[in-house]
């Protein structure tokens, strides 16, 4: 049964996500993740899941992608680090460059990896976006190299049932796909599953919270987006057709997260 978030741990959680990442980061040890390895950290966001990586690793190359508004981001929230937090950057190296048509050599990585970031895939993209960045994963990665894709499949509890109809009335189609879509597409690109594991936070937001959080993102997304065409239905519409239930069950904020490993 997923929780109500504190206000306090709402504004954290993006960042901090409950420590999720570095255990997912480590999950990587167990396929040879090792001072040296060459990461891959793709479609990255700000950076955070590959900063992770680079916190355990010390010694090797992490290669960043997003888009341009990511790599603003993350140059703002890393210039904040100070001391041995800073250390790990230089590991670290952010690319401008779209995840269906990669900028490298076929099989450099011996790591490619992703923390939630196929739903901005399909949102800039859609599903023949997403399907083409997972056939450019596997091909810049060695051969024998591992594949991590984590994404969120949201269970049946009101809250969720709730995140998971909002996300398709949004408009601005970032959404995740059943687990067997990523099977099968990996399994075109001759990847074999070595490890499936499910994490959960538990934690849903409170009415006033997904408020917030849903207005941003009607308001927000296709300003950001724009050169995408991006677009979602006005704010007030959605809350008319859905703030009732929010305020009775709250919303689930990726409460079930299903962590795919692959080995080329």
């Amino acid at each position: 049964m997923n929780e109500f978030m504190t206000d306090e741990e709402y504004e954290r959680c993006f960042i901090d996500f409950w420590g999720i990442r570095s255990k997912i980061a480590h999950l990587l040890l167990d396929y040879g993740l090792q001072s040296g390895s060459t990461v891959l950290d793709v479609p990255s966001g700000h950076g955070l899941f590959g900063y992770e990586i680079a916190k355990i690793i010390k010694k090797g190359e992490i290669h960043a992608v997003g888009l341009l508004s990511d790599l603003g981001t993350f140059r703002q929230f890393f210039g904040r680090l100070k001391g041995p937090e800073k250390e790990y950057l230089k590991l670290m190296s952010y690319y401008v460059a779209d995840a269906t048509d990669l900028p490298f050599q076929s099989g450099k990585f011996d790591f490619v990896v992703n923390f939630l970031g196929l739903e901005d895939v399909n949102m800039t993209r859609g599903i023949a976006g997403v399907r083409k960045s997972i056939s450019e994963f596997v091909r810049v990665l060695k051969s024998n190299g591992i594949i991590l894709i984590t994404v969120c499949l949201e269970g049946n509890k009101p809250d969720q049932v709730l995140a998971k109809e909002i996300t398709e009335y949004m408009g601005i189609n970032a959404r995740f796909y059943s687990r067997d879509f990523y099977y099968s597409e990996l399994q075109k690109s001759a990847v074999k599953i070595v490890c499936e594991k499910w994490i959960h936070t538990y934690r849903k937001m409170t009415a006033a919270q997904a408020k917030e959080e849903l207005q941003f993102a009607c308001e927000e997304a296709p300003r950001i987006f724009k050169k995408f065409n991006v677009s979602a239905v006005p704010f007030d519409d959605l809350w008319q057709k859905f703030g009732e239930r929010i305020e009775k069950h709250g919303m689930a904020y990726y409460s079930d997260l299903c962590i795919m490993v692959g080995r080329k």
